[in-house]
């Protein structure tokens, strides 16, 4: 499964001001991995290498209580329920995923049961590009776009060409979550998971 909402804020200003903050003003850690067969077991341990052929890529994790991004994930959750039926979608994790140029991020699957993107900040174009069952499917980066698929869904994304500013998408991971499921939405924003919820 694969839709793409474009124009998806409608608002120019509130698209730019998104691109802006989370560009200029929001903290991008070096720490995210597509696939993380051969990332280190730990940033900190002393015998953990940390020049490994994995690719990693800048990202950031949200309070889901953060007016703004509760704003996006229950839009993006409410969009999700138009193009697909389901409802009572819960938020696994709410994050950035930041591409600089010559940051590749490789072919893998969220393992989520819905993942939505969205297009935050686009420079130096390029395609978001998903196996699909009738082939490769490439959808082209340009700012405010909701793409929805299917968390199992193999994807990947060179990284951007002739910029000097990173690409941002901002990943929404949704399911039928239960509270066992969301200890790791728990652990990695130190927040109450069901914060992420439409209620």
């Amino acid at each position: 499964m694969l839709q793409v909402v474009d124009n998806w804020l409608g608002d120019e200003d509130l698209v730019r001001y998104i691109d802006r903050l989370f560009t200029y003003k929001t903290p991008h850690h070096y720490i995210e991995y597509a696939d993380n067969t051969y990332a280190p077991r730990t940033i900190f341990g002393r015998n953990d290498e940390q020049e490994l052929d994995s690719q990693i890529f800048y990202s950031y994790d949200f309070d889901p209580n953060n007016p703004l991004i509760k704003f996006l994930v229950i839009k993006a959750a409410e969009t999700v329920e138009d193009i697909t039926g389901r409802e009572n979608l819960n938020c696994l994790r709410v994050h950035l995923a930041i591409q600089h140029p010559g940051q590749d991020v490789e072919w893998h699957s969220d393992g989520s049961d819905l993942t939505a993107v969205y297009t935050a900040a686009s420079p130096g174009g390029g395609d978001f590009t998903f196996e699909t069952a009738q082939g490769l499917k490439h959808v082209p980066f340009v700012n405010n776009k909701l793409i929805v698929f299917d968390g199992t869904q193999r994807h990947m994304a060179l990284a951007p060409q002739g910029t000097r500013r990173p690409r941002i998408l901002l990943v929404i991971k949704l399911g039928d979550y239960e509270w066992p499921q969301k200890i790791l939405f728990l652990y990695m924003t130190t927040s109450c998971p069901s914060g992420c919820t439409k209620e």
